[in-house]
């Protein structure tokens, strides 16, 4: 199954996670705009499915998976104030100690025994550039992920990973050679405009936050000026008033 659309719907358990977790609320506007994006990645990549029950368990598995980790990490941050790029270094060790056994029992020895698998020289070592070059990458992508994820909200987060799967289908649409329909046209352009609609709602979310923040005014008791403001209700001897 095309992990793509069901990792476009990564926004879907954010917002869902978070109001259970975190206690966070969102407009309508702000749910509504969720819509396209998650639309707009799966048209777009109608053309290059195949379905499979295990693969679209495994699919939605690791999408509500990577929607805790930045839910929880996000709140690491926060609690703690840790620093992200540290964050993401004790996550690295703790990957490394957990999974390092089971690579062990099931790759490596497949590695070593499978006649298969054991190619030519040159083309070990060219796959072993292509490894260490893959891993190079990913390291960066973590670091622009966790450096992302320390500045904005988990939310905001999953839909920019989100707008991130379109420019991954147009490349790989480029790289392959595949055919570009107007259906793979269709749903890049609607994930677009959901971004731009999800962008406008949070902003008109913050400045409803901001509008509603209202300082309170304090009534002089002796002279009747509001005007003026008192520290812990006193100024010289006469107290005022919260109002």
């Amino acid at each position: 199954f095309g992990s793509v659309p069901v990792k476009a719907t990564m926004p879907l358990f954010t917002v869902a996670l978070s109001r259970i977790i975190l206690r966070e609320r969102q407009t309508l506007k702000v749910y509504l705009s969720l819509v396209p994006i998650v639309s707009g990645v799966a048209v777009a990549t109608l053309t290059e499915l195949s379905f499979n029950m295990i693969g679209l368990i495994s699919a939605l598995a690791s999408t509500m998976a990577f929607s805790l980790q930045n839910i929880y990490s996000k709140k690491v941050l926060h609690d703690t104030g840790i620093h992200h790029l540290r964050l993401l270094h004790i996550l690295g060790q703790l990957a490394l100690f957990m999974f390092l056994p089971i690579w062990i029992v099931y790759d490596l020895r497949s590695l070593l025994y499978e006649p298969m698998l054991r190619p030519s020289v040159e083309i070990s070592y060219y796959v072993l550039g292509l490894l260490f070059l893959d891993g190079i990458l990913n390291w960066f992508q973590n670091i622009i992920a966790f450096s992302v994820l320390s500045i904005v909200t988990p939310l905001t987060y999953a839909v920019a990973s989100a707008s991130k799967r379109i420019f991954v289908i147009g490349i790989t649409l480029l790289v392959l050679g595949n055919p570009v329909t107007w259906l793979n046209i269709f749903g890049m352009t609607m994930a677009i405009l959901g971004v731009l609609c999800y962008n406008k709602a949070k902003y008109d979310q913050r400045i409803e936050k901001q509008n509603k923040t209202i300082l309170p005014k304090y009534y002089n008791a002796q002279n009747g000026n509001s005007s003026s403001f008192m520290i812990n209700g006193f100024a010289g001897r006469h107290q005022s008033f919260a109002i």
